[in-house]
């Protein structure tokens, strides 16, 4: 007999009830084993002070409440990356997987900026660096936009003077900067 068996057979043996084939195994076992010899008799001692003990009472919800905590621990579900790590046995390993779902999804992005109709923006870093030095200096002049004078354009007006004629309201306003 091993230690398994042995302690399978404990609360047999404590309530007399082994056959005899098996309880000659079981002492066998016990005179050999120190381990399973002094877990035999911490469990005598324990039903020996069983009457002993005082006798605690609860409340009437303390059954119910208590099978309800035991449900709520039984019905929780592990963390997702716990769950992920029983999946390795199955031939299933998280860490590459994950790497490989990021690698997809920079280069997807990268090639939606690299085949998308505008492209990555322009940005002119001269201007910008003019700019910067522009407002950095003590004599900042602001930069003026002007219209091309090949397009019409509408000049700012007094809102409260209503137009004379309606072609004044038919010219286009051309944005300037940008594509």
């Amino acid at each position: 007999m091993n230690c398994y068996d042995f302690e399978l057979n404990i609360s047999a043996y404590i309530e007399g009830e082994l056959k005899q084939s098996v309880l000659r195994e079981f002492s066998t076992h016990k005179e050999t084993c120190s381990n399973c010899a002094e877990k035999l008799g911490d469990i005598a001692c324990m039903i020996r002070q069983l009457p002993e003990l005082t006798q605690k009472t609860t409340s009437s919800q303390f059954i119910h409440n208590l099978h309800g905590k035991i449900r709520e621990i039984d019905n929780r579900r592990p963390p997702i990356w716990q769950r992920m790590l029983q999946l390795k046995p199955l031939g299933f390993n998280p860490v590459p997987a994950v790497g490989f779902a990021l690698a997809m999804v920079m280069i997807i992005g990268a090639s939606y900026l690299l085949l998308n109709q505008d492209g990555l923006p322009d940005v002119d870093f001269e201007k910008l660096s003019t700019q910067l030095r522009q407002q950095a200096s003590p004599q900042f002049k602001p930069s003026v936009i002007a219209p091309e004078p090949t397009l019409p354009t509408m000049a700012d007006s007094d809102s409260s003077v209503k137009p004379q004629n309606k072609k004044h309201l038919d010219n286009r306003i051309k944005l300037v900067g940008g594509k």
